[in-house]
């Protein structure tokens, strides 16, 4: 089985955040991408497709969060996404819900916004050991076929 590298990609408009965050995960992951809005952000997934957690803004240019998680939703990518805004509302938050959104995070609360990171991780972490176990089991078993 291969191990990954756990990557994080933070999304948001503002470059003080970004910087912030960046310093606070780059402990907890082995590399930290960012974007400063959605399409930016879709442009790193697809350089990047190994991203296993994403932080992002709800409010920002070109393509808000809401846009970028319906787009993550549309391609089928098993990332968690963590909302982390001063901007959430409980009809932004039903929004994001409905294509998946991992869990919400108010700013200023980093407290919170770390445990929450610390179980998006995770939860990425299981798929993707559950994907490498699976594909492990797939290579065995052609291997198994070969030797009958």
């Amino acid at each position: 089985m291969t191990t990954k590298i756990q990557t994080l990609l933070i999304v948001d408009d503002e470059p003080e955040i970004i910087e912030g965050l960046k310093i606070i995960f780059s402990g907890l992951v082995g590399q930290v991408y960012t974007a400063a809005n959605g399409l930016e952000a879709l442009a790193v997934i697809d350089a990047q497709p190994e991203i296993s957690c994403i932080i992002s803004d709800i409010k920002m240019p070109k393509l808000d969060g809401v846009g970028m998680i319906r787009e993550i939703h549309n391609r089928n990518l098993p990332i968690p996404v963590i909302f982390y805004t001063g901007h959430g509302n409980e009809e932004l938050m039903r929004e994001v819900a409905k294509y998946g959104a991992f869990d919400f995070v108010d700013k200023p609360d980093l407290p919170g916004l770390q445990e929450v990171v610390r179980r998006g991780l995770a939860a990425g972490f299981s798929k993707e050991n559950l994907e490498d176990a699976e594909a492990d089991l797939n290579q065995m078993l052609e291997k198994l076929k070969d030797i009958d």
